[in-house]
């Protein structure tokens, strides 16, 4: 893969982003500059640039003697990880109800997000499946922008990256009938237009998540994620 060379820094943490969120890069794996660098065709320099931002947003981690790995995580980080997405993703919902944010054409839009997320979880293929996942997270996504706080988004980019970085789904892991009944409901919530229950859905929803997520991963453990 070659990159443009305007802003290869951004590109190359793009790229790096992607592979650690997908598992292509796994949890442990030592993140070596010039062998990235030589995989991107790019030189070393941009590569160590992105490297800090992906340790900025706490997906690679620094350690002393094996330099940048990507980050191991514990089931105490999954804990605080989803305590910041339900007052991000909530506070996005009451700041949504608030602003009059959520619309018919609101609502018809993240109703075709979930339509083509249901969809593609149906049909038992890992490249249509992958669609699925990027298609659940979309759908955080549009929630999280009801409250027209770029700052706030980016947060939620960057907590949202780290849930994907410590469970890579696959057709196995990907619990689509719980994430589509949860979906359901939250969509149902924000058709009443209550903000109460629409919180109330969201909160649900994550922990939930949270819970299967500990449950679901058996090489999360009090001491980390194991490499593979």
């Amino acid at each position: 893969m070659t990159l443009k060379r305007a802003t290869l820094a951004d590109q190359a943490y793009e790229e790096l982003r992607a592979r650690i969120i997908s598992g292509k890069l796994p949890s442990g794996r030592r993140l070596i500059p010039y062998e990235l660098a030589a995989d991107l065709s790019i030189s070393p320099t941009p590569v160590k640039e992105a490297l800090s931002l992906l340790e900025r947003d706490g997906l690679v981690e620094s350690n002393p003697r094996r330099g940048t790995l990507v980050r191991r995580f514990h089931s105490g980080d999954v804990r605080y990880i989803f305590e910041a997405r339900i007052l991000l993703e909530v506070e996005a919902l009451r700041r949504g109800c608030e602003r009059g944010a959520v619309t018919p054409d609101f609502i018809a839009g993240i109703s075709e997000i979930f339509d083509r997320q249901v969809a593609h979880a149906k049909r038992q293929s890992p490249v249509v499946f992958a669609e699925a996942v990027t298609l659940d997270q979309e759908f955080h996504v549009a929630l999280i922008r009801l409250a027209d706080n770029p700052l706030l988004t980016d947060w939620h980019r960057g907590v949202l990256g780290q849930t994907m970085t410590i469970l890579t789904y696959s057709m196995e892991t990907y619990d689509a009938k719980r994430a589509h009944h949860e979906h359901a409901a939250i969509l149902a919530a924000l058709k009443t237009g209550d903000a109460a229950l629409m919180m109330a859905a969201m909160r649900s929803h994550l922990a939930a998540s949270h819970d299967a997520l500990l449950h679901r991963v058996p090489t999360l453990t009090p001491g980390g994620l194991n490499a593979a």
